[in-house]
């Protein structure tokens, strides 16, 4: 990602402060995930379709940044760059001219040595640094043209002392070395610039240094030297001073004037004219050059700031791409039309539910085969590979059934759990997914045993007061429609207004419950003859079907023709009451309101699984479900009862009444699938 320099700052600033406040000082946790929050929300305002770890890492670090310059200013300053380096920078040449102009001689203060050890180190130390830039520059895979820190410094930058210090001083240190670490080749131009700056200034510095000397002491010219003859220093002088005799025309030193200067013979008549063809050879040699190449590396300098490369693939980069957004795609193969409606309905529950940050998980179907995906779900059936869409044919399969996380919303978290495992690229955002989805579930159950409690207190008659069983139909038939709405599910036909027995249409024979048999067995005769009814209902048919549950002779209005099941196969809702005397061989009557609280959670349970399930599966279930409750009904209904009495707050009979759904809905969907 390419990035100019003061963004690249703010990025690993921002991950400093990240990486050395962990306890969350400078920018606390919601700070931190409100600018992540701000970023995703600007870029989706753009129109951007997914969002990436590039969309969000600049506003984000930006933010992050600018928290903690606020706060600390030793932060501020490295957020705006630290300006001790670019006074370094520029002091560094005036003290290296400084340096030389206070040079007190060449060689003597009087006398000009020929073969003097610093008339041949500068030029050759330079003309070696030229041959070692050119060697450099031919090979383009060094790591400091790659914008790699070579082994060396990464090694050095990572022993910078920073424990034990302040907070703002451990930023600054963990900062300094990611800078460094992910600057190399602009940090090399910038240190090329500047030692081109400051031997340039040397050079200047010296033959300033020549020139005004020169003002006031008369320098003697000569050699001297116990090996070497006057040809052999006549060939030294004439490769020395070569460059400056060929562009500027200026005649070189004789062999004769060489030999006549051998011990400082001379008369120093020739002083004056080696200082002007040393200054020259230094300008040529040193100062044009060195300047020359201080401007190529400000420019190259200039190329890289506006262009500094980050790579997104580090692993410090893991954490913030977990963090975005996701938007999983599913194809789903094997489904029928009545599987497609079981997993549209289940959707559908969470159609509004969005996590902190966005994350979706949408369902491709069959029909969509130019769509590619990011996994294929086999819910129901195995499908060959050989007979998937072409768009899908790279896309791993997942053949989880819908059994194991789809029959109920206790099962759900199986589906983002195994999504997770298949892909885990997306591992972070299926968290989120599944932490979003659960509370919504969770929220729904919630509120459905609230809706649960507000109608059982309801159906309490008040002191004194005969029980009344069409109030008790009627608080029934209010809650079935809540928990319909609660659940998504479609609105039956409103029941016709409850008219005495004789004037009601026949109710489906039912057979009388034999003695003995128990509830369990009593209810599952209920059911049959509902779901009988309910198919006529789905038809068209409205008669109403007046059904006794056979609880010990009472009849809850279970007038209740439950609903259409998926499709309209078996189906409860309230149709009205028929009270009917029990018999001479019928058991006792229960408690009214006891099983008023059975059959309200009957009813939740019914209308909780009615999208999920095939009528003979909700039908297998729910034929346990009556026993099912008694059980955890009977050591709690105590507590029921008298919670029941209280009139407000309905949070003790709602808890309660979890209790009791939870008991079952753990017992029929254990983690792994149903029982």
């Amino acid at each position: 990602m390419p990035l100019s320099e003061a963004q690249l700052r703010s990025v690993l600033l921002a991950q400093a402060i990240e990486g050395v406040d962990r306890g969350q000082v400078l920018v606390s946790a919601p700070e931190r995930e409100a600018a992540l929050h701000a970023a995703i929300a600007a870029t989706q305002a753009r129109g951007a379709s997914r969002i990436t770890l590039a969309d969000v890492l600049l506003p984000r670090a930006g933010e992050l940044a600018q928290r903690a310059a606020g706060r600390e200013p030793a932060i501020a300053a490295l957020h705006a760059g630290d300006t001790r380096w670019r006074w370094l920078a520029r002091a560094l040449p005036l003290v290296a001219l400084a340096l030389g102009l206070a040079a007190d001689r060449v060689a003597n203060a009087h006398r000009v040595d020929l073969l003097s050890p610093p008339l041949l180190l500068v030029p050759a130390w330079n003309l070696v640094v030229y041959a070692s830039l050119a060697v450099q520059a031919l090979r383009r895979g060094r790591a400091w043209s790659t914008g790699t820190a070579p082994r060396w410094l990464r090694a050095a930058l990572a022993r910078l002392p920073g424990r034990g210090r302040s907070l703002p001083a451990r930023i600054a240190a963990d900062f300094q070395t990611r800078w460094f670490a992910a600057t190399p080749a602009l940090q090399g131009a910038r240190a090329s610039r500047v030692l081109h700056l400051c031997a340039a200034a040397w050079g200047a510095g010296l033959a300033l240094s020549l020139l005004l000397r020169g003002l006031v002491v008369r320098y003697q010219f000569g050699w001297e030297s116990t090996f070497l003859d006057a040809s052999q220093v006549h060939a030294i002088v004439r490769v020395l001073f070569a460059p400056l005799t060929a562009l500027t025309g200026l005649a070189p030193f004789s062999l004769a004037e060489i030999a006549a200067t051998q011990d400082f013979a001379g008369s120093g008549e020739a002083g004056g004219r080696w200082v002007w063809m040393y200054v020259g050879l230094l300008a040529l040699v040193v100062v044009l050059p060195r300047v020359a190449l201080a401007a190529v590396a400000r420019w190259r300098e200039a190329r890289l700031a506006r262009r500094c490369l980050l790579d997104l693939r580090a692993p410090e980069f893991d954490a913030l791409r977990a963090a975005l957004p996701a938007e999983v795609l599913v194809g789903v193969l094997g489904a029928d039309a009545e599987q497609a409606a079981a997993l549209a309905a289940v959707l559908a529950l969470h159609q509004d539910t969005a996590t902190p940050l966005e994350d979706h998980l949408r369902v491709v179907p069959a029909d969509a085969p130019d769509t590619p995906v990011d996994v294929v779900l086999l819910p129901w059936a195995q499908v060959p590979k050989g007979e998937w869409p072409a768009a899908w044919q790279s896309a791993p399969d997942l053949a989880l059934p819908w059994q194991a996380w789809g029959a109920s919303w206790v099962l759900e978290p199986a589906l983002p759990d195994a999504l997770a495992a298949t892909l885990p690229r997306h591992a972070a955002a299926l968290r989120r997914l599944r932490q979003a989805w659960q509370a919504r579930n969770e929220q729904r159950f919630q509120q459905a045993t609230q809706l649960l409690a507000r109608q059982l207190r309801a159906c309490v008659p008040l002191p004194g007061a005969p029980d009344d069983p069409a109030a008790r139909a009627r608080h029934l038939q209010q809650l079935h429609a809540e928990l319909r709405a609660l659940h998504a599910l479609p609105q039956l036909a409103a029941p016709a207004p409850a008219q005495p027995a004789a004037r009601l249409p026949a109710a489906p024979a039912v057979p009388a419950p034999a003695p003995g048999r128990s509830a369990g067995e009593q209810l599952r005769t209920a059911l049959g003859t509902s779901a009988g009814a309910a198919a006529g209902a789905a038809a068209g048919a409205k008669a109403g079907a007046m059904i006794d549950l056979g609880l010990g002779g009472l009849t809850l209005g279970a007038g209740t023709a439950l609903g259409a099941l998926l499709g309209g196969a078996t189906a409860w809702t309230l149709q009205g009451l028929q009270k009917r005397s029990p018999g001479p061989d019928a058991s006792p009557s229960p408690e009214p309101l006891r099983e008023t609280a059975r059959a309200a959670c009957l009813l939740y349970l019914a209308l909780a699984h009615q999208a999920r399930m095939t009528p003979e599966a909700l039908q297998a279930l729910a034929a346990r479900w009556p026993e099912q409750l008694e059980r955890a009904i009977t050591p709690r209904w105590p507590a029921l009862r008298e919670a029941l009495q209280v009139p407000e707050p309905p949070g003790p009979l709602s808890a309660l009444l979890e209790e009791v759904l939870r008991e079952v809905l753990e017992r029929n969907f254990p983690a792994r699938g149903i029982t």
